[in-house]
């Protein structure tokens, strides 16, 4: 059984590395069959990201560049993991990437020199920043709502209550580490929740 299995595995070990470095020759049907195997896997990926039909094409062409570019630079290792993982970990790491320097042109400008700064800042929240806060706290009660109960509730123990992850931890009565896988899980699913609403209101802007 064990033997069969192991044959399996490296007769798709195989097909793979064959597949890489028929991408990094820019072989015709190596290309061909990368973009019909992994099609799906990108647009699931993109689908956090993107709701807009027209953006999540442009953002699956930008990632099969991106894609290539990092292998020609032999970021792939086949020791590490399968290409499909890597695949998918690659995709999100640029779609992040891209909705962060997309973020970062929306930030408004620092005072240029000369403009009068204040001597004292002032403490007080100005208009700007109150309703950007409380589009934010709309933001994060909107995907909190949208998490199970159990992530919700590790979250609101944490951050709101203020839990330590020791109180979690008794109060729960589940180990330490489990707490922290927990809570790491629950941070994700929150995150992903969150990039997924900023990108339906990118959409909708």
């Amino acid at each position: 059984m064990s033997a069969s299995v192991g044959a399996r595995e490296g007769t798709i070990n195989l097909e793979e590395l064959e597949l890489v470095e028929g991408l990094r020759a820019r072989q015709e049907e190596a290309v061909s069959a990368f973009l019909e195997r992994y099609r799906s896997l990108f647009y699931h990926c993109i689908g956090h990201f993107e709701s807009d039909a027209g953006s999540r094409e442009d953002l699956y062409q930008d990632l099969v560049l991106y894609v290539l570019e990092r292998l020609d630079g032999d970021r792939f290792d086949p020791e590490k993991g399968s290409f499909g993982t890597w695949l998918y970990r690659v995709a999100w790491c640029r779609c992040v990437d891209l909705k962060r320097k997309e973020g970062a042109r929306r930030r408004p400008k620092l005072a240029t020199v000369g403009e009068d700064i204040p001597e004292r800042e002032d403490e007080a929240p100005g208009p700007a920043e109150s309703v950007g806060t409380s589009e934010i706290s709309g933001f994060v009660r909107e995907a909190m709502d949208a998490l199970e109960p159990e992530e919700r509730s590790l979250l609101e123990l944490r951050f709101v209550q203020g839990q330590t992850l020791g109180d979690i931890s008794n109060g729960l009565s589940i180990s330490l580490e489990q707490t922290k896988y927990r809570l790491r899980r629950a941070t994700i699913s929150l995150r992903r929740v969150l990039l997924n609403q900023y990108a339906l209101e990118e959409a909708h802007e």
